[in-house]
């Protein structure tokens, strides 16, 4: 049994080894079919023992020989159709991607910052529904109209009145103890002026109050349609890192603008409500410091609004008269915007400092005005008592 099983084996094997070309032909071998699909050969293939050689293919491009005086190169080994990864780094900069990263973030950042701000300030400047303008005019419903500021100015005038009454009291006390204390007539006669002066102008403040007020309007109205120079310029469709960050700062210069004028109508609620008291510390001597300080920055602060109005308003001359033809230019328009809501910035502190050197001559001219009438009055009314107990 084992003789034929051998026999068979060893025939099979000798018509493996001893295969036609034909067939050899007609089953290519893995390198015939690497070389196909893309890798050149490097050497033709031997011929087996007994069996003609392989055909020569003819060489790839890639494997074409380098030039006299060059090295050669190994062949490039890839799939048909696809890209390279060397192809897909070689053109990557990181210094470039990381300004183009830095670029977008800024701008990104930069609109967002620029919506919010642009969003309160035309609030105040009244613009997209806002009724309350408080930028270029005083509203009389944030100051002397307001419900509370006139509650708050009731209860400070009913304190006004009551405290008159007890200085009226004080006068009469000094009158009838004068001869014992040694009190002159004319003391009691130099403060009864005061008070009658005082009781009119105690509840009439608000009035006046809204007088200087609705001054301070007309002259605002007057100068004209007046608003932020450059600030069309300021929005979120701005490109470029530089032209957004400079944005940002003349938003940043604005806002701080608005916040001035926020704390100048609270400021001037405040000096509103504490008029009547204010008055009242006219009438005695001891209490004059405070008149005349409240006197010195009620006016300093209903009339800076207007001059700011000044400054905005030849700012948006300026800007047009020293840069002609580049009012288009965001860049120089922004440039020019900031220094313009800096000066204006700057407005409220000069005019301060100016009326604090030179009021001191008329605050104290008035302090001798009203002295000399007192005494004038007092003189008068001695003289007319003589005359009568002639």
């Amino acid at each position: 049994m084992r003789g034929p099983l051998l026999a068979v084996a060893a025939a099979l094997l000798c018509w493996l080894l001893l295969a036609s070309p034909t067939r050899a032909e007609q089953a290519p071998g893995p390198l015939a079919a690497l070389a196909r699909a893309g890798a050149p050969l490097v050497a033709a293939a031997t011929p087996t023992s007994g069996g003609p050689a392989l055909p020569a293919r003819p060489p790839a491009a890639s494997a074409a020989a380098p030039p006299a005086g060059q090295p050669a190169t190994a062949p490039a080994i890839g799939i048909p159709g696809l890209p390279s990864p060397s192809d897909l780094l070689g053109g990557l900069d990181p210094r470039e991607w990381a300004s183009a990263f830095l670029d977008g973030a800024v701008n990104v950042l930069g609109r967002e910052l620029l919506g919010a701000m642009r969003g309160f300030i035309d609030w105040a400047l009244g613009v997209g529904g806002s009724s309350l303008n408080f930028v270029t005019r005083t509203p009389a419903q944030g100051s002397y109209e307001s419900p509370t500021v006139r509650s708050l100015w009731d209860f400070s005038r009913a304190i006004a009145n009551a405290g008159l009454a007890l200085v009226v009291m004080w006068g009469g006390f000094n009158v009838i103890v004068r001869r014992h204390v040694g009190s002159p007539y004319h003391g009691a006669m130099e403060l009864l002026p005061r008070v009658i002066l005082a009781a009119l102008a105690v509840n009439l403040t608000l009035e006046f109050a809204g007088f200087l007020i609705e001054v301070n309007n007309a002259f605002a109205a007057a100068i004209g349609q007046v608003g932020l120079p450059g600030y069309e310029q300021a929005n979120a469709a701005q490109e470029g890192m530089a032209l957004v960050v400079v944005a940002i700062a003349y938003a940043v210069m604005a806002l701080l603008l608005v916040f001035q004028m926020l704390m100048r109508l609270a400021l001037l609620d405040v000096l509103i409500v504490l008029s009547p008291l204010m008055v009242l510390c006219w009438v005695l001597p001891q209490t004059q410091g405070w008149t005349r300080w409240w006197a010195h920055l009620f006016p300093l602060t209903v009339f800076q609004q207007a001059v700011q109005l000044v400054v905005l308003r030849l700012g948006q001359a300026l800007m047009v008269e020293l840069a002609p033809g580049s009012v288009a230019d965001a860049l120089l328009t922004l440039l020019l915007g900031i220094a313009i809501a800096a000066l204006t910035l700057r407005v409220p502190s000069l005019l301060h400092g100016q009326v604090q050197h030179s009021g001191t001559g008329a605050a104290v001219a008035l302090v001798a005005g009203s002295r000399v009438a007192g005494v004038v009055v007092g003189r008068g009314s001695a003289a007319a008592g003589s005359a009568a107990g002639r």
